[in-house]
């Protein structure tokens, strides 16, 4: 048993630095160099958010789970660099509305593309049961990193 979960936590770690080193060379001989990983996908939840009607700070850092102040910082770089706009509402200052621009609409297809790509690789090396299984498998973990994360973030008080 003890032998599995080391398989296990060696692959989460081989994992992630794997894809976050795919996506760091993805960008570096893009026409992205200016940007980070983590700034690809503030700007990956941006799109996303907006596609589901979110436009507000707030709702794309709970997209993000991070505070409101992180987001803002990241969003003041990328909007300096050109790839994000914000716009206060003249009905309610308070309101910021965060969209992409035309760069930023480039950048989120470009790395998109990228993430498709990589899916077209690892579907060429499997059947289809095979990929059944792994994307039931990776359904279940990505379950539980986000019950997991909440676990972390917001533990219950001991009785």
């Amino acid at each position: 048993m003890e032998q599995y979960k080391d398989n296990i936590n060696s692959f989460l770690v081989d994992a992630f630095h794997d894809l976050l080193r795919l996506e760091e060379a993805a960008l570096a001989k893009d026409e992205f160099q200016n940007l980070s990983v983590h700034e690809m996908h503030v700007i990956e939840a941006v799109y996303d958010g907006n596609s589901a009607g979110l436009y507000a700070m707030n709702e794309i850092a709970a997209k993000l789970s991070v505070t409101a102040s992180t987001l803002t910082t990241s969003v003041k770089t990328l909007e300096r660099k050109g790839y994000l706009i914000r716009q206060k509402l003249p009905e309610d200052k308070r309101y910021v509305k965060v969209c992409l621009t035309p760069l930023g609409e480039k950048a989120y297809d470009s790395h998109h593309t990228f993430h498709k790509e990589l899916v077209e690789e690892i579907s060429l090396k499997l059947n289809e049961e095979e990929l059944k299984s792994l994307s039931t498998a990776l359904s279940t973990l990505h379950i539980f990193f986000n019950n997991f994360f909440h676990k972390i973030i917001s533990p219950k008080e001991d009785k």
